[in-house]
């Protein structure tokens, strides 16, 4: 008699295909356009296969369009993007739940009770059902399409609890920190209430452009160049960005952080590299190293 496999079985076999293919169409990314997001398969697992691109044109047009468009979800992002310029990092699902609260504020009018909007919002929120159901799924998505997006990456110590503590479950407390193309927005961030969030569509394509050729170059160095050290691949990726930037001046704050996101990405790479069996490193011995001179 064969044995039926239930509902918990069917359930881990079809995650693990999905997880299967998003790692196949992340490979071929990196092998054909040199881009890599810094999230796990876990976080991107979350976002649907629908709403993951499989180009650097559609990111970049994805991306671009979060910053200039005026609809609800937009702002969300939004609001979410402009917490990680000011506050390099976000923890948890809080940072969600008060982005949806600025975001429904700002469609308020000017006379409205935001407290209340704030009430309505905890309310809601403290329904486990619905939360459990909608809020939490909301959330983890819209956290791994910024990573998609080169909005956010989750830190490499997320790879140490997946890869080297098999025996461990994975923590499930999201923690995103904020990248080169978050932090650059930080001079755009609106400072009055009801002020629009939205991006004006130049300024949005030359920060989102910069951001993820600054991540192209970083990967096509680790492929091409099989460097031991970051000093081998440091100029090669810092002479680029420093032409491309002259081009930028007036985004001073992306010239202010371009010296730490460059050594952040050499540092963060490698990792999410052999996450993905795209490199071979040894993941508690690699940092030993890295020479910055």
């Amino acid at each position: 008699m064969v044995k039926k496999t239930s509902r918990e079985e069917r359930i881990i076999v079809r995650k693990a295909k999905i997880e299967e293919k998003l790692k196949d169409l992340i490979r071929k990314l990196v092998s054909s356009e040199y881009y890599l997001p810094y999230g796990t398969i876990i976080d991107l697992s979350r976002i649907p296969l629908s709403m993951f691109y499989d180009n650097v044109e559609k990111i970049k047009k994805r991306a671009i369009e979060i910053l200039t468009s005026d609809n609800e979800e937009a702002e969300i992002y939004r609001q979410l993007i402009f917490m990680l310029s000011v506050h390099t990092a976000i923890t948890g699902l809080t940072p969600y739940f008060m982005a949806t609260i600025r975001a429904r504020a700002l469609r308020r009018p000017f006379s409205s009770d935001i407290s209340h909007l704030v009430y309505e919002e905890l309310e809601l929120s403290s329904e486990k059902d619905w939360w459990k159901k909608q809020g939490y799924k909301m959330a983890v998505k819209m956290y791994g399409d910024l990573i998609q997006l080169n909005f956010a990456y989750t830190p490499v110590e997320r790879i140490f609890d997946l890869s080297l503590m098999p025996w461990k479950a994975p923590v499930e407390r999201k923690v995103l920190i904020s990248t080169l193309q978050s932090r650059a927005l930080i001079e755009r961030q609106p400072l009055k209430p009801f002020e629009s969030s939205k991006v004006d569509e130049d300024i949005a394509e030359k920060i989102v452009s910069f951001g993820i050729e600054l991540r192209q170059r970083v990967i096509e160095g680790f492929l091409k160049l099989r460097p031991l050290r970051a000093g081998d691949i440091f100029r090669y990726v810092y002479e680029w960005a420093k032409r491309k930037a002259e081009k930028l001046k007036e985004h001073q704050h992306l010239i202010r952080m371009l010296d730490r996101s460059i050594y952040e990405e050499l540092f963060v790479a490698p990792y999410y590299l052999h996450h993905y069996n795209i490199i071979n490193i040894d993941l508690i011995r690699y940092e030993l190293f890295w020479e910055l001179t």
